[in-house]
């Protein structure tokens, strides 16, 4: 049995915020509708998605799922090797990187599931963890208040919390985000653990907070493409909180549910942060601010917070190019923005 693939230019693609237009196989009369469509964006991260796709089985023991992978162009032989390994999974290659939220859209165009879980392909997924998420969303409906968003408890491979459930990123971030250097050299700060909200919630329940990681998360599909999926604007980093901000719009909720865990091995798909990821980290960043927070482009916040991220972004690379000259490297590699 041969996997099904598909090339980018067999759907219909929109420049605009939309989801590509559906699939002939996604609409067709009599296909099964699964509880779930798992989606993976694939760049150079062979074994990395093969390691993530072998862990979904007992995830989602009760559940139907169904895979669908967009490649974005990678030279390792991603898409032959999942195509051959596993042929249930659908195959869709892309001929350019088209980034993160845009791959993704794409993938919700061949979607069968009543929820999509945009997942990375540097996880592995703990037993039941997909359940847990598809029941407690299903539990929400039938009491009437339908989730905008629900995700898992992301986890360092030792085990701690990645702390990814949080509130929206602020100018303050920078300096108090997960991964500054101020959080982790005195990580019980107050103005970190607020950000975080480390003190503010019972992490061994279900909690709603503003933004979660595009890691892991699971969306009502029809919500989803109502919301035209993620920005394409963005090519990688921060389209998952302005997703989050537009699902708040509609009166939806974000939940953490600590119950599903979910394995991170956070930069697998990008082996480290050369500059141009930093770039995008950054630039990201800016356009999460001009949408989200500071729309009005007469809005002094909105040039200061360009500033600051300037400001940083020069720093970062800096500091990068030093730690390289001077072979002074962290465990991870070279210095990670990511807040």
């Amino acid at each position: 049995m041969s996997s099904p693939s598909i090339r980018e230019e067999d759907v219909a693609l929109r420049t605009d915020r939309t989801v590509p237009a559906r699939s002939e196989e996604a609409v067709a009369p009599g296909a099964a509708t699964p509880a779930v469509t798992v989606t993976l964006v694939t760049y150079e991260c062979r074994d990395d998605v093969l390691r993530c796709i072998g862990t979904l089985g007992a995830a989602a023991a009760r559940h139907d799922v169904q895979v669908v992978v967009v490649d974005n162009d990678s030279t390792d032989g991603v898409a032959e090797v999942v195509r051959r390994q596993h042929p249930d999974v659908l195959v869709v290659e892309r001929r350019t990187n088209a980034g993160f939220g845009s791959s993704h859209n794409l993938a919700a165009a061949h979607a069968r599931g009543r929820y999509l879980l945009v997942l990375n392909p540097d996880t592995e997924v703990a037993p039941g963890a997909i359940d847990a998420m598809v029941d407690f969303a299903d539990a929400k409906a039938a009491e009437g208040t339908p989730i905008g968003v629900v995700a898992p408890m992301l986890l360092n491979p030792d085990g701690t919390d990645q702390m990814t459930a949080r509130s929206f990123p602020t100018a303050s971030a920078g300096i108090f985000g997960r991964r500054s250097p101020l959080t982790r050299w005195f990580p019980n700060n107050p103005w970190s653990r607020r950000f975080l909200r480390a003190d503010q919630v019972d992490r061994s329940r279900p909690w709603t907070v503003d933004w979660v990681s595009g890691a892991a998360m699971l969306v009502p599909r029809d919500l989803f493409e109502s919301l035209g999926g993620f920005d394409p604007e963005f090519f990688m980093h921060f389209e998952d909180a302005e997703l989050c901000a537009r699902v708040g719009a509609m009166g939806r909720e974000v939940w953490c549910v600590p119950q599903a865990r979910i394995v991170h091995s956070e930069g697998g798909s990008r082996g480290g942060w050369p500059a141009s990821q930093v770039w995008y980290f950054h630039r990201g960043a800016y356009l999460f601010a001009r949408k989200a927070r500071y729309p009005d482009a007469a809005d002094p916040r909105r040039w200061l917070t360009a500033v600051l991220l300037g400001v940083r972004l020069i720093a970062t690379i800096l500091l990068n190019m030093v730690q390289r000259i001077t072979h002074v490297r962290q465990p991870a590699g070279s210095v990670d923005p990511q807040t």
